[in-house]
């Protein structure tokens, strides 16, 4: 391949991918656009998730398709060439617009759970272990509720205060830890192809639950697939965002 070649070639992956994300925010949309910059203003005043998480790498991006398009030709290749990083960066986006990024593929997978039955020994040393602070408990496939550590410290003070100061803690099971759940950590459910930035938002806002469970039919009653903490969501926002230049 001459070094002519593998510009155009590089050129069109380019204003291909600008183009895709155009078509697919008309389609959204419902309208149509005069090109990329005209579609992704549009879309960052309706509050379009990928777009203004991606907001500062299109606007350079965008311009840089200005000069593209807008350039003298020479023997097919226009003045400007876009490096393979803005090439990739465009097309990583453009994909991103066209089918946004589902929770499926960034939350944690195959969560460890907890019976009702589990001692309270166990769920202390799975919480220690896997750095956790809250696990969702299953009878077999049924949902009974989140085991937090905040439940368990309401349940220690209230052990060792109707204890007179004793803890005993023999034959305490996480269904009595249950108990002491209070309604704003109830999780949220979500099906697996629910947007992994909505998923964000939830979990960023003040009144956010303790964790999002990802279930196949996005209620209580589906079979378990995953799990999002607030912890989670640095590390989301970091892998989904398309860093450029």
């Amino acid at each position: 391949m001459t070094d002519e070649t593998g510009q155009r070639d590089a050129v069109d992956r380019f204003i291909n991918a600008t183009e895709q994300a155009k078509r697919a925010l008309e389609g959204k949309y419902k309208m149509r656009f005069n090109g990329l910059g005209a579609a992704v203003k549009h879309a960052e005043n309706q509050g379009h998730r990928v777009v203004r998480q991606n907001a500062a790498a299109l606007h350079v991006l965008i311009d840089l398709r200005n000069v593209i398009q807008h350039s003298h030709v020479n023997r097919g290749v226009p003045i400007a060439i876009p490096r393979d990083d803005a090439v990739v960066a465009m097309e990583r986006i453009a994909d991103q617009v066209e089918r946004q990024p589902q929770v499926k593929d960034f939350m944690i997978k195959d969560p460890a759970a907890l019976s009702p039955e589990s001692a309270i020994e166990e769920a202390s040393e799975q919480v220690v272990q896997l750095d956790l602070s809250q696990l969702p408990v299953y009878s077999g496939e049924s949902y009974v509720g989140l085991f937090t550590t905040n439940a368990m410290a309401r349940w220690l003070g209230n052990a060792i205060r109707n204890e007179g100061g004793t803890l005993i803690v023999e034959n305490v099971k996480v269904s009595e830890i249950l108990e002491h759940t209070e309604q704003h950590e109830e999780p949220k459910f979500v099906g697996p192809t629910q947007s992994a930035l909505k998923v964000c938002d939830t979990l960023s806002k003040e009144t956010a639950p303790p964790a999002v469970l990802v279930t196949t039919d996005g209620k209580a009653s589906g079979q378990l697939q995953g799990i999002v903490t607030r912890f989670d969501v640095a590390r989301i926002l970091r892998e989904a965002t398309v860093t450029y230049p």
